[in-house]
């Protein structure tokens, strides 16, 4: 199935108003040396999670009338969502993102603002590609996995909030990403998180945005008040303006920490976790010179000298074998696949033919593809493809269709 892409908020349906320009509140910042208008408006950032912090970053950014907003969120509001989300009765069984972000598009018509009301990870890699920064406020590992990664691929700088009700801590952690050597979300992971990980755990966001070592079971929700969650979300906002418009120390790269029973904040920098499984590599940009699908995997190499690399096209796995549904048989495919799609027909009777998985690679090496190696990604099933990413002797240099 091909990735998803967002869905754009249409202003007619949410009239525009008699509203104040943003110049009448915005303060003249101590230290300022850039006008924040411009700066403003070509912002481009994206929330993954808009519930009880998500949704209030997201809001506060529409009063700043940001130029763009991407809001994801799988999840839709339940009646626990009043205790600790900023929403009203009406908002019960609506979608988060896509609810979200009609009330942002209604604040702030000038905004361009889009919604996915799905997994993070189902959302194509091109949609993310142009943010100027990413807000992840999610109570899921493995989006907290999968946006690092992306972030740090494509050298966005993220921002996690998130909160422990407990001890009423909010915490906001800012990954610059300029190069692989910074931390990322995992880097944090210890073993409790990786194995609830591995066993694909998701906790509840009916009470928080939990903080990734504080969770007490596999089905115990996590727990925290709107104020904690509100707080979490100004302080990443605080941290969000002083990125952008250079104000005071660099926060790239810290933790900042609040604890409502000693009133104390603290900050630290943050460090990579040399153990770190993820990939701590910031993809290079290279312009293809033509359609991406007219391209072979070795012209798309051609920068990487004598070494061995490797390709990944899109979502797509490179299937040497297959079985056929119909009649077991196994037949050679060597073909860039689709995941969950059958990767072609059986020669013999013409069953669907499905890729097996020790023969299914989403990362595939020159010399596995062989004779593909040579020929354009459209003869090898990828007929449209919007990225490929090429891997080899520590680099990696990300091709997208334009």
């Amino acid at each position: 199935m091909a990735k998803a892409l967002f869905q754009e908020i249409d202003a007619a349906r949410h009239p525009e108003l008699p509203r104040a320009a943003r110049s009448a509140r915005l303060p003249k910042f101590l230290g300022l040396r850039d006008d924040p208008e411009p700066v403003l408006d070509a912002l481009d950032i994206a929330i993954v999670g808009t519930g009880s912090v998500g949704r209030n970053v997201a809001l506060n950014l529409a009063r700043q009338h940001v130029g763009t907003l991407r809001l994801i969120d799988r999840g839709r509001f339940k009646p626990e969502s009043l205790l600790t989300q900023p929403i009203g009765p009406d908002d019960i069984g609506q979608p988060k993102a896509a609810n979200t972000a009609g009330l942002c598009k209604t604040i702030s018509p000038c905004t361009r603002t889009f919604a996915f009301d799905g997994p993070v990870e189902e959302l194509d890699r091109t949609e993310l590609a142009d943010c100027s920064l990413l807000v992840l406020a999610t109570d899921n590992l493995a989006a907290e996995v999968e946006v690092g990664q992306r972030c740090l691929h494509l050298g966005i700088p993220l921002e996690q909030a998130s909160v422990h009700g407990d001890t009423l801590v909010a915490q906001v952690r800012f990954f610059g990403n300029r190069t692989g050597e910074g931390a990322c979300p995992a880097c944090g992971f210890g073993a409790a998180e990786w194995a609830h990980l591995n066993r694909e755990t998701t906790f509840s966001c009916e009470g928080q945005a939990a903080g990734r070592t504080m969770a007490k079971s596999l089905t115990a929700p996590t727990m925290s008040v709107s104020f904690l969650c509100s707080l979490a979300a100004d302080l990443a906002l605080m941290q969000i303006f002083r990125h952008v418009l250079k104000l005071g120390p660099a926060v790239e790269d810290s933790l900042v920490e609040y604890c409502g029973y000693t009133h104390r904040t603290v900050t630290a920098p943050l460090a990579r976790n040399s153990e770190c499984p993820c990939e701590h590599l910031v993809f290079e940009t290279g312009p293809a010179l033509r359609p991406l699908a007219d391209c072979s995997p070795r012209e798309l190499a051609a920068g990487f000298g004598e070494t061995d690399p490797s390709f990944t096209v899109d979502d797509r796995a490179f299937v040497e074998k297959g079985m056929c549904r119909a009649c077991g048989k196994m037949q050679p495919v060597q073909r860039f696949v689709e995941m969950g799609q059958p990767a072609g027909r059986c020669a013999d009777c013409e069953g669907d033919v499905v890729g097996q998985p020790f023969y299914m690679h989403r990362n595939a090496s020159a010399a596995l593809l062989g004779d593909v190696l040579d020929r354009p990604l459209r003869e090898s099933g990828a007929a449209s493809p919007r990225s490929v990413v090429v891997r080899g002797a520590g680099r990696a240099v990300w091709f997208r269709e334009r």
